[in-house]
């Protein structure tokens, strides 16, 4: 019996180590996707407006930065909630209505609306809620140094419902990056369009995440590597 019990002992560590796997690769797997913010999304059946409007009079090279913006954000949310391979976080019913049809509207009114309710009930448009965003403010270059690259972009986003004009969600968003210190783009001629490229996706990102389940790890996030700036 004394020299079954060693057997027994390393039996019991071996079934406790497996068991603390497990709960290891279950905490892993389910610790990565964030509840967002908001989980007006995620379930019944809705038609969705993505409507950008700007508040900042930032240089002309800026000035289509809502739209690439909102550009992103339609995607993000269709992919993220309509067609997650996840069923518990997918919403095969919403509809996000084409972004091509927003901007013809805010084109045919030259940008100026009251209300995102209004562009939502547009018969062009037909949407249930509007995620609508004001960009307060957008920069991507120091103001004292134009060689130094840093994104910084202060949005408000709410969600909207139509009928009845209801606010269903407010959030306000400081996205800053990189988040500790500029890029010198002193020696890369263009690296400043690329650099506004990924911005406009980044700031899209944190939009859409207040909306869907996230893994938080894999938000983007820029530097020197994805640039291609190595030295």
């Amino acid at each position: 019996m004394k020299k079954l019990f060693p057997l027994f002992l390393l039996l019991a560590l071996l079934l406790a180590g497996c068991q603390s796997a497990l709960f290891t690769g279950a905490a892993i797997f389910v610790g990565t996707h964030t509840k967002p913010n908001h989980d007006i999304l995620l379930k019944g059946e809705k038609r969705v407006a993505i409507v950008p409007r700007s508040m900042f009079s930032n240089a002309y090279e800026l000035q289509n930065a809502p739209r690439e913006i909102a550009r992103h954000v339609n995607n993000l949310l269709d992919d993220n909630i309509r067609h997650n391979d996840r069923p518990n976080y997918r919403n095969k019913k919403l509809t996000i209505i084409e972004q091509s049809k927003v901007e013809t509207w805010l084109d045919n009114c030259d940008n100026d609306f009251e209300s995102f309710a209004e562009v939502g009930r547009d018969k062009s448009i037909n949407a249930d809620i509007v995620i609508g965003f004001d960009i307060i403010g957008i920069q991507v270059r120091d103001p004292q140094n134009p060689y130094l690259i840093q994104g910084k972009c202060q949005v408000q986003v709410k969600a909207i419902e139509v009928a009845t004009g209801k606010v269903l969600a407010s959030d306000t968003l400081m996205v800053i990056d990189p988040p500790n210190m500029p890029l010198d783009a002193s020696s890369r001629p263009g690296l400043e369009q690329q650099f506004r490229a990924q911005f406009a996706h980044i700031v899209a990102q944190r939009i859409a995440a207040l909306f869907h389940y996230y893994d938080k790890n894999k938000l983007q996030r820029i530097d020197a590597d994805n640039l291609e700036m190595h030295r």
